[in-house]
């Protein structure tokens, strides 16, 4: 049971921390490999279909395009097998560039030179359905329970060509065959998820992803779906976790799963309440837990009590992760000595951690001493030269507490060239070109934003920037809007102190 519960916490944090993928410097080497084979010989199709492959599994498709493109154009028409692996990945990587057309031509080229293939059949009728033919997709799909029968996957694309076309009642009887070709597959769960989300049913679609989470018992299945589906609806998902809370005898997963959504979703007394429960059960009481819960709690500004949670961790693992929280902590109460200290012990246990570098100069920030500030920051901006808020900081310390303008203004021009097109982003962006002078820019650039973005966090992030571009009205009035809407971080409403991005300057009108 422990193992289970380790392996489920791992797989949770992976789905709660994915980004970008980067290239490792194993995944380098074999890509410089292949390019050192096709310097000596452009035109060897092994490698470049091999390097294509590479570049599409890192999603680097233009560069996937390229590669199997020429491997193509140098691979002879006799060479069935080969052209047909190329076509089929072709269409792959087309796809993923949301070109569906030549994806659909290639897809048929390798369909014509291999007409058994179960999963390139399976592929045309996705394509098809990206371009909106859900009549042809129902045929393709159906074609394939000839080649196996009482094929799932046919059901599935049969389900959703159905659902494309409004044809709900065929759907759920497409549906109920799904469940009866494999009842004890998670995958068979997540697929009537999909299908339940493809019906606008958010409620059914999570209750299933839940149903696929608690039969793997590697804990993958259904969590990206869950997951994705409660940034989209996260009261759906919560209505279901409730119930499962309520009826699973695995309540400890439920609750911490329940606990990392809601800490995602902003859902904070959500999730302060999960993990305050998951910490009273002995399967709860891991720094994970006692950590989740300590950040739950100081979004909601219950800063002694998100004390507390964190020292109950660190007793348990003194982690760098840990340690920068406590930090955190320690500047909501104003404690810069606590929070430089704590900050520092999380450089020292990890120092490959930006985040921490940034929390110890707000320590120094905070604490007047700018020379210290200025030399951590370096630090935090050699190992991240695009780290906008880095920069932000080193320019505030130079400009408000050095007197150094000049170093302030670089540091400025070095954001303005930076694009932005998401919150917090946009402020930071928004925010330098305030104080390299060019409000205009700035309040431009907030307002083209405001015409889309609209969610909670959005709104807070636009008050952040009237706030200190000194339209304090604006920045109350956006704050309360964001409240009212939803936004439950109180500590960045009430106690962040992050140097030029904050509501400091209307604290006086905040509740």
């Amino acid at each position: 049971m422990k193992f289970l519960r380790i392996i489920f916490a791992a797989a949770l944090m992976a789905v709660f921390t994915c980004g970008a993928q980067k290239i490792d410097p194993i995944t380098q080497a074999v890509l410089n490999g292949y390019s050192s084979l096709l310097e000596k010989n452009p035109k060897d199709i092994e490698t470049l279909f091999e390097r294509a492959s590479q570049y599409q599994q890192l999603g680097m498709y233009r560069n996937a395009l390229e590669d199997v493109k020429k491997a193509l154009e140098y691979t002879p028409a006799k060479n069935t097998d080969m052209r047909e692996r190329e076509y089929t990945l072709l269409s792959g990587v087309a796809a993923s560039l949301d070109d569906y057309e030549t994806a659909l031509d290639a897809i048929n080229h390798a369909i014509e030179l291999k007409p058994g293939s179960y999963i390139n059949i399976y592929n045309k009728g996705n394509i098809l359905l990206e371009l909106n033919r859900p009549e042809e997709a129902y045929r393709v799909f159906s074609s394939m329970q000839s080649l196996k029968s009482r094929s799932q996957e046919a059901y599935y694309g049969m389900a959703r060509a159905c659902i494309r076309q409004g044809n709900f009642s065929e759907a759920e009887n497409l549906m109920k065959e799904i469940e009866s070709a494999n009842q004890t597959s998670p995958l068979t769960f997540c697929r009537l998820g999909n299908l339940f989300e493809e019906m606008n049913q958010p409620e059914n679609a999570a209750a299933n992803y839940i149903v696929a989470i608690a039969m793997d018992n590697r804990g993958n299945s259904g969590l990206k779906e869950l997951s994705d589906l409660s940034s989209r609806n996260y009261k759906a998902a919560a209505m279901a976790l409730d119930y499962a809370i309520e009826k699973s005898t695995n309540k400890p997963m439920m609750l911490l799963l329940k606990g990392r959504l809601a800490n995602q979703a902003g859902a904070y007394p959500d999730a302060e309440l999960s993990f305050s429960r998951l910490a009273n059960m002995p399967e709860g009481k891991t720094p994970g837990v006692y950590t989740a819960l300590a950040e739950s709690r100081l979004a909601l500004n219950q800063l002694p009590d998100a004390m507390e949670a964190i020292n109950e961790s660190i007793t348990l693992e003194p982690s760098a992760v840990n340690m920068n929280v406590k930090a955190n902590i320690e500047l909501a109460m104003q404690n810069s000595r606590g929070a430089i200290a704590d900050a520092m012990e999380a450089i020292r246990l990890n120092p490959n951690r930006t985040e921490s570098y940034l929390t110890a100069a707000q320590g120094y920030i905070m604490a007047g001493e700018a020379d210290e500030a200025i030399k951590i920051l370096n630090q935090a901006i050699m190992a991240e030269p695009d780290n906008n808020l880095a920069l932000l900081m080193r320019a505030y310390t130079n400009q408000e507490l050095a007197g150094n303008s000049k170093a302030a203004q670089a540091d400025l021009n070095r954001i303005i060239l930076e694009e932005a097109t998401a919150f917090p982003d946009i402020t930071i962006l928004a925010v330098a070109r305030l104080k390299a002078g060019k409000k205009i820019d700035a309040d431009a650039g907030i307002q083209t934003a405001a015409e889309s973005l609209r969610k909670p966090e959005d709104l807070y992030w636009q008050a952040v920037y009237y706030a200190q571009a000194g339209d304090l009205e604006k920045a109350k009035t956006l704050a309360d809007q964001a409240s009212f809407d939803g936004f439950l971080n109180k500590h960045l409403l009430q106690s962040s102190h992050t140097p030029w991005l904050n509501l400091s300057p209307i604290a006086h009108l905040i509740k």
